[in-house]
């Protein structure tokens, strides 16, 4: 009988809350490496506190109690130093405010080539290059470099950040609402490299949509949240083909406007 192989990620009983109200509510949830787990809910559910939680992002204002642990480390209860060495090539996100991503006051070629002279060890040469070849995978120019964060669009952006965390490696890639401000022809390359990472480099994903379709695409489990509280857990295709809970079955139903663009991509014909 073989062990069982221990988890990369394993979050138990997280909850979330303010001086007021709880806002996540004994949140679980085990994922081993090369797994990838989809988080749906409509806007407020606490899918975004979830992914701050992770990274010890959250604002001061809320308090996050339970066990998060990924690979040895509680990140709830570990250092500042602790957690700056776990982010980057262990744990990165791709967020949804791309504006506030980066340093206005720096090109991304300074913010592209520190981190990775940083997190990797590499001359700045190497760095700049290895940035480079990473926004070729998103389909932007070496030129981006030059440019100050104000002088590119939210889409270009948002590419720039996934370019980052594809250069990093990183063991756990957090992804929340990646594709929101790209075009659906973006959007679809972009899945079709995180697919690419799953499959050849055994990327472990968190991946946070909206988009049922994109969801449906990528993740093998499932966290339904509504209101702070996961309604439905469990396998992805399981739940997509027979939801029990109400609101998860009217995710269902409506998924297929929802992600219309990206079934006619595919080609799908999901019932």
């Amino acid at each position: 009988m073989k062990p069982t192989p221990t988890p990369l990620l394993s979050i138990t009983g997280l909850t979330i809350s303010s001086a007021r109200q709880c806002l996540v509510s004994e949140v679980s949830v085990t994922l081993h490496k090369g797994q990838c787990l989809g988080i749906v809910g409509e806007s407020g559910s606490g899918k975004t506190l979830i992914c701050r939680a992770l990274l010890g992002l959250l604002p001061a204002n809320l308090k996050a109690s339970g066990r998060i642990v990924f690979e040895q480390t509680e990140m709830l209860t570990a250092s500042l130093e602790e957690r700056r060495r776990v982010l980057g090539t262990g744990m990165s996100i791709i967020m949804q405010q791309a504006m506030t991503a980066f340093d206005p006051l720096y090109s991304l070629g300074e913010q592209f080539g520190e981190t990775l002279q940083e997190k990797l060890g590499l001359g700045r040469e190497k760095a700049l290059d290895l940035a480079k070849e990473s926004l070729g995978k998103v389909k932007l120019p070496p030129s981006v470099l030059n440019s100050y964060p104000h002088q590119l669009s939210g889409g270009m952006l948002q590419r720039c950040m996934i370019a980052l965390s594809l250069a990093l490696r990183s063991r756990l890639l957090v992804a929340d609402e990646p594709t929101t401000a790209l075009d659906a022809k973006t959007q679809y390359e972009v899945l079709q490299r995180f697919q690419r990472l799953r499959k050849h480099d055994g990327l472990t994903l968190i991946f946070v949509s909206h988009d049922l379709g994109a969801v449906q695409l990528l993740a093998d489990s499932l966290l339904v949240m509504r209101q702070g509280q996961c309604v439905e857990q469990g396998d992805a295709t399981t739940i997509f083909n027979a939801p029990r809970h109400a609101y998860t079955q009217y995710l269902v139903r409506t998924r297929l406007a929802l992600s219309q663009g990206f079934r006619r991509m595919l080609g799908a014909s999901h019932a």
